[in-house]
């Protein structure tokens, strides 16, 4: 099996050794890089070739087929571009014209709204595809707001997955209009209950069906119970995997209700929320931020700490860089390193930092010098 690198040498894939061959992966992906990165630039000047004027009126997304609607094909703040404008580039690039309007909408919003993540694509260090999702995702707010996550997300993009992506959407959104936030709560509520179903006739099979939609809070302190009871369960014997452990519970605790010997709100919140006292002093709704789910107001975010469950944590100087003899970090470290990496820093992982263990980033030595388990020497893996 032959191939060519970079710069045009045959090279015989059979033939090479693990290093040669991640290193040939890795011109890979820059060579692909660069391709999708041409057909930006060739897509934002054929949008510069083909300005909207009188005669040919501006074009639209109702022309892909896809919006009854017409919706410019840029987010605000772009230029208007021809109807009908995209057939002949779909035509030259053999992709539909839906296609073609995408990656001309893509390069109008990452060249005019956020223009240092496309900074970084012309750079090779954002892969042009994650740069499209953040582009697509961000189109139809305002381009204050997209300037926002423009700023947010352009120095972590190229390593983030796509959920962080999003949550880092979600979070500018919110901050930057919480009364949008706020109703977004609202018409959630309106969605909650909790619904029991059985099966029937001859698919019944003594199995039902308990769907709860709900507030954040409670569900996640009713989960926590439910495990905590599973995780009893097999204390006492029970062999059951967890999921069937966990099933079971729900009978438990439903046995166990007013005896005193399982109480309802037993279970302790595991929700990490990011505000100021002052925050929650304001009359006027604000947004915090909810570890793993995203932003929230300052209202939700009241109702969730008006009980005795609550733990308050002192802010962390995140600048803080002092180090400590012992392999394990002290506490302090290690929310200060969760705080700080948000997500497993391996690429492309979303796993949140408090699902991870540290790991040293220079490997630790027994015997070695004094300070090694310190912030920046540690990473969320």
């Amino acid at each position: 099996m032959v191939e060519t690198d970079a710069a045009g040498h045959p090279i015989q894939v059979d033939d090479l050794d693990a290093d040669w061959l991640l290193a040939l992966a890795q011109d890979a992906e820059s060579q692909a890089r660069a391709a999708e990165r041409r057909k930006l630039r060739y897509a934002a000047q054929w949008c510069v070739l083909h300005p909207a004027t009188a005669d040919t009126g501006p074009a639209t997304w109702s022309e892909a087929g896809e919006r009854d609607c017409d919706e410019l094909i840029g987010g605000d703040g772009t230029p208007a571009v021809a109807a009908f404008a995209a057939e002949a580039f779909a035509a030259a690039l053999e992709i539909s014209t839906a296609t073609a309007i995408q990656l001309m909408a893509d390069s109008l919003n990452l060249q005019h709204r956020l223009p240092l993540i496309w900074r970084r694509v012309e750079a090779l260090e954002i892969a042009p595809w994650r740069a499209r999702r953040i582009a697509a995702a961000t189109a139809s707010l305002s381009k204050r707001v997209a300037a926002h996550v423009d700023r947010e997300l352009a120095s972590r993009a190229g390593s983030c997955g796509v959920v962080t992506i999003e949550r880092a959407i979600a979070q500018a959104v919110a901050e930057l209009d919480p009364e949008a936030q706020a109703e977004r709560e609202r018409k959630a509520r309106r969605t909650w209950g909790v619904r029991l179903s059985h099966g029937r006739g001859l698919d019944y099979a003594g199995t039902a069906w308990l769907d709860a939609t709900g507030d954040t809070d409670d569900l996640s302190r009713f989960h926590d119970l439910v495990c905590q009871v599973a995780a009893r369960l097999q204390e006492l014997g029970d062999d059951g995997d967890l999921d069937l452990r966990k099933a079971r519970a729900l009978g438990v605790i439903a046995d166990s209700y007013g005896t005193g010997v399982i109480a309802p709100g037993a279970g302790r919140t595991r929700l990490h929320l990011h505000l100021t006292l002052s925050d929650l002093d304001k009359s006027s709704s604000g947004v915090g931020e909810v570890e793993r789910f995203g932003p929230a107001t300052t209202a939700k975010i009241k109702e969730w700490v008006g009980h005795s469950r609550v733990s308050i944590r002192p802010v962390l100087d995140l600048s803080r860089t002092d180090g400590v003899d012992e392999h394990d970090p002290p506490a302090w470290m290690r929310e200060l390193v969760v705080l700080r990496d948000r997500h497993c820093v391996f690429p492309w992982c979303d796993r949140d930092s408090r699902s991870c263990d540290l790991d040293h980033i220079d490997a630790y030595e027994e015997h070695g010098p004094p300070g090694q388990t310190r912030p920046d020497n540690l990473a969320s893996r």
